[in-house]
């Protein structure tokens, strides 16, 4: 899943399931019907093994508009994260702008905070004041990449912000990429450690190396893949790989209301209270949610969701 330009539905009042409109084509049974078919996850796969395995196919056309991207999850990471002593940034750092293939990153210094002031958001919110993360004595920091591509949110985003990034990832031609090619100096430099390739409605903590080794769980536009079943299935194992006081991050494409289905890549985009209602089933409390900005108009808005076990 991507960034992904608006139905005309989402432009009008109403939410019904139409047809292609703007490269997006929707179904006109229920939603739930369409997620439940036996080929939902294989669909999926066999879209994603048709793209480039570049930052443009990540970004389904649109590679420039990874530097916005990273800025604004780098800031929104500054509010619970402190970037490790050894890295090049003091504070969260930005990437520069990158070409349409596999390009680096430079930097650009953001202001970072010392601890944690988020309002939880609806009705009766309440402010909470977390220490950032790594906590005190839980050792270096990781951070797992879900949904990871070839590696694009790890390189300008979460290397960054952590010691130590692992990452997983559905289609083998994208591992190959970051193992190869994307990521290869950050693995033989020991930042990146395992290059998983599995889907998310696969992947187990309890039991494995994974159990209770990261500060953070990062997922961005990956599950919008997953039917609510497996996503709150999902959620509740993240909670066996997380440190003590560890956190989960999901950054995705919301609808304007209820869900839109897009056939053509075997995804669904969530509404903001969709998500938020898929948070509280998950046993996830949210901290804070913040909208991306400077993507253009035409797109589904973006959102940021800062998550807690409860």
């Amino acid at each position: 899943m991507w960034l992904k330009r608006k139905p005309l539905s989402e432009f009008s009042n109403t939410n019904s399931l139409q047809t292609t409109t703007q490269g997006i084509r929707q179904s006109t049974a229920p939603w739930r019907q369409s997620t439940e078919s036996p080929t939902w996850y294989t669909d999926a796969e066999k879209y994603w093994n048709s793209v480039p395995a570049t930052i443009n196919g990540m970004l389904g056309g649109l590679g420039q508009l990874a530097r916005p991207d990273a800025v604004s999850s780098l800031r929104f990471l500054s509010d619970f994260v402190s970037p490790p002593s050894s890295s090049s940034a003091s504070s969260i750092i930005s990437p520069s702008t990158t070409s349409n293939n596999t390009g680096s990153a430079g930097s650009e210094s953001l202001p970072a905070t010392s601890t944690a002031a988020a309002a939880a958001v609806g009705s009766g919110s309440v402010k909470l004041t977390r220490t950032k993360l790594p906590l005190p004595g839980s050792g270096p920091s990781h951070v797992l990449d879900c949904g990871a591509g070839i590696g694009r949110v790890t390189k300008q985003v979460l290397i960054k912000a952590f010691d130590h990034v692992d990452l997983v990832e559905n289609c083998e031609a994208f591992v190959d990429q970051a193992r190869n090619e994307y990521l290869k100096q950050e693995i033989e430099d020991g930042r990146v450690g395992e290059v998983r390739c599995s889907g998310l409605q696969n992947v187990h903590f309890e039991g494995t190396s994974w159990e209770g080794r990261f500060d953070v769980i990062w997922c961005q536009w990956v599950l919008g893949h997953l039917t609510d079943v497996d996503l709150i299935a999902f959620f509740n194992r993240c909670k066996k790989g997380l440190k003590p006081g560890g956190m989960i991050f999901v950054k995705e494409n919301n609808a304007k209301v209820g869900v839109v289905i897009d056939e053509e890549d075997s995804s669904m985009t969530r509404s903001d209270q969709v998500w938020k209602e898929m948070f509280v089933k998950s046993g996830l409390r949210l901290l804070k949610d913040d909208v991306q900005k400077g993507f253009p108009s035409g797109l589904f808005a973006v959102k940021m969701y800062a998550l807690e076990p409860m």
